[in-house]
């Protein structure tokens, strides 16, 4: 079943599985919902391939129904950005901008050559379980860990039915702070936003992602990462975190 059912009155009710390892819903899932809204309307209007977006976190998602907003920033000949909001118990909980750009053939630019990748031969990691014992985001994919540190991802269930491609890897890039963390177990690493930056869409149903992540004693915390298909690099992804003592 897909993380998120829409319900008639078109707002949205999460599955267990869209649960974070802390309070709320899980970052990327949010992300992943919104995104699939603005990638729908940029649909609809034509605005061309999703080339980035940038996600804030602006406080916990709870799992009672969510509705979304979707506004035009602004619609020009090649580049057009749209953006929106999640909005939680009548409070703004998430927003995102994406920027979407018209394709245009430039006869003079060659293809990186492929760097032919297959994670299907890898075995498949035992699942993690989430910190509060429950079901989470997690729970909907397939992951494998290359000896190159690539780890990689595939979905079992969909964010949504019909999922666009952006919000559809939005998912995974999520966790790439978290599957490049410094073992540091009294610490928890929310991070407070989400960035995307891609040249094509991945080819294939696996996402994989090569991260790296500093944590600074001041508290503050960089995750980024490249992310790959079976074709090798197709784009890249960064967030901030909010380092938390607890235990």
């Amino acid at each position: 079943m897909p993380t998120f059912v829409k319900h008639e009155d078109d707002a949205w009710e999460s599955m267990p599985s869209a649960m974070g390892p802390f309070n709320g819903l899980q970052g990327g899932a949010v992300a992943g919902l919104l995104v699939h809204e603005l990638e729908t309307e940029a649909e609809k209007q034509g605005l061309g391939f999703p080339a980035s977006v940038s996600v804030e976190f602006l406080r916990p998602t709870g799992s009672g129904p969510l509705l979304t907003t979707c506004e035009v920033i602004r619609k020009g000949r090649r580049v057009s950005v749209l953006s929106g909001t999640v909005i939680d118990d009548g409070k703004v909980s998430a927003r995102a901008s994406v920027v979407f750009i018209t394709p245009t053939e430039i006869g003079s630019v060659e293809p990186p050559a492929p760097q032919p990748l297959d994670p299907s031969v890898l075995p498949v990691l035992p699942k993690r379980s989430a910190p509060h014992g429950d079901s989470w985001m997690m729970d909907n994919f397939e992951t494998r860990r290359s000896e190159d540190g690539i780890a990689w991802f595939r979905y079992t269930d969909d964010i949504v039915e019909g999922v666009k491609p952006l919000a559809r890897i939005l998912g995974p890039a999520d966790w790439t702070h978290g599957i490049g963390r410094p073992s540091q177990p009294k610490l928890a690493d929310p991070n407070v936003n989400l960035q995307l930056a891609i040249t094509h869409f991945p080819e294939g149903p696996d996402i994989g992602i090569r991260p790296s992540t500093t944590w600074m004693p001041n508290g503050i915390g960089l995750g980024s990462g490249t992310l790959f298909d079976r074709n090798g690099p197709f784009g890249q992804v960064m967030m901030s975190v909010a380092l938390t003592p607890f235990g």
